[in-house]
């Protein structure tokens, strides 16, 4: 399992992760085959897209229409005493984990594609991403 750690300004910040990834897996000797790609927490989101503002924004409108910062309190406030319930539902929409595509020593996505870590939470913190690189067996195959 590798490990990369993001300090993170939290509320709906974004890190495009693949670059490190990338350099993580190939250190590690990884084979081909998929890599499971793990964020830990529930007020992140992990996706694959097109990283660029424009998409960035696009999705985060959508997010927020979807679960406001600002609505109404959400349950999850009232049963915890936690403000941060729309971080959470946002976290579930997105998803924590991707799987993608290692071959000859580079993912297997398009130059536009990136690995994406939103952090939704109200405050800073260090998020983790796992990783579950593809095994090479005794001839380097998957």
């Amino acid at each position: 399992m590798i490990e990369l750690t993001i300090p993170s300004t939290g509320l709906n910040s974004h890190y495009d992760i693949t670059d490190e990834l990338t350099e993580r897996l190939r250190g590690h000797g990884t084979g081909d085959g998929l890599a499971g790609v793990f964020a830990h927490g529930s007020t992140v989101g992990l996706t694959v897209m097109r990283y660029e503002p424009g998409a960035v924004q696009d999705l985060l409108r959508a997010l927020e229409r979807l679960a406001p910062d600002d609505g109404d309190r959400y349950l999850h406030e009232l049963t915890t005493g936690d403000p941060n319930g729309f971080s959470h539902l946002k976290s579930s929409l997105i998803g924590t984990s991707v799987l993608v595509p290692f071959r000859g020593g580079e993912l297997g996505m398009s130059a536009t594609h990136r690995v994406v870590l939103f952090d939704f939470d109200l405050k800073p913190a260090t998020r983790r991403v796992l990783i579950d690189p593809p095994r090479a067996d005794k001839e380097g195959n998957r």
